[in-house]
């Protein structure tokens, strides 16, 4: 018997020889299955809202939900402080740079990195439990980048001392885990890059439970072929990150499909407005006694 996902992330074969020429980068799962063995392909995911999967659930052949994601009360309700449960939010480029590379296929995007550091902050002033957060991303330069700016932002002397997320992880380092909210850099601006694997976009998508949210360049992702399935659904709502105010996690009974009143959704322009929200919110924080 065996168990596995053939539309997720294949070995990682460095000899390019063999990956090509002897098909060694395709899993014996894969291989199975392309020369017509019998197999068994489940048709319900129990993982994520039913708004979250169907981000992937197009590349499985009916793919329909679990009772409990539609019936439990933490998937019925919204996300504390946030009007949408899964976002893509632009970032445009920083400091006049969008993606870098300090060294060959080293990408990094410091925008991202301050921004993603910056909405994790503000979702633990809101009483978002820090190991119910995970940040990933596509590139192990943004892994590093990422962890540096963690360090830096809620390391010691700061009112965030000793908050990290579960995990700041590349996308092909977390296949096989989840977490309730997930935080996604793409990093590029210039290409789509290695993302243009479907495998890997699914991968990416379907490690949230309850919200994901894709920090990137809406246009350049939103216009590639090839993810098209996905990023039609993210791009159908704004790409400005959009917050709800007066909301705290485990005190609301706002259910995820409800309408919110206009006066209560805030909208953050970039990722320096972002910093002030949280700078401002960290202060009241620490004068209240956190």
């Amino acid at each position: 018997c065996m168990l596995g996902d053939h539309h997720q992330l294949p070995p990682v074969v460095k000899n390019a020889c063999l990956a090509k020429f002897s098909n060694f980068d395709q899993s014996l799962f894969t291989r199975l299955i392309r020369n017509g063995v019998p197999h068994i392909q489940l048709d319900k995911q129990g993982r994520a809202r039913p708004s979250l999967a169907s981000l992937y659930s197009w590349r499985y052949e009916q793919l329909g939900n679990l009772k409990h994601v539609n019936d439990r009360k933490d998937y019925q309700l919204a996300n504390a402080g946030l009007a949408n449960t899964c976002q893509i939010i632009n970032v445009d480029d920083f400091h006049g740079r969008g993606e870098s590379a300090p060294m060959p296929y080293f990408y990094q995007n410091v925008g991202e990195a301050e921004y993603i550091v910056a909405f994790f902050q503000y979702m633990v002033l809101i009483g978002s439990p820090a190991s119910k957060i995970s940040i990933i991303t596509t590139y192990n330069g943004q892994k590093d980048l990422l962890t540096d700016v963690m360090s830096q932002r809620c390391g010691p002397g700061t009112p965030f001392a000793g908050m990290k997320p579960r995990a700041i992880s590349t996308v092909d380092q977390y296949q096989g885990q989840q977490n309730d909210f997930i935080l996604l850099s793409l990093v590029r601006t210039s290409s789509v890059g290695h993302l243009r694997d479907i495998r890997r976009l699914v991968v990416a998508v379907s490690r949230a439970r309850l919200g994901l949210y894709v920090f990137c360049r809406s246009n350049l992702f939103g216009d590639c072929h090839e993810l098209r399935q996905t990023f039609d659904q993210l791009v159908s709502k704004p790409t400005k990150l959009q917050l709800v105010l007066g909301e705290n996690y485990g005190a609301i009974d706002r259910k995820a499909e409800e309408d919110i009143p206009e006066d209560k959704v805030f909208e953050v322009a970039d990722v320096g407005h972002m910093g002030s929200i949280v700078h401002s919110m960290a202060a009241d924080w620490v004068g209240g006694g956190k």
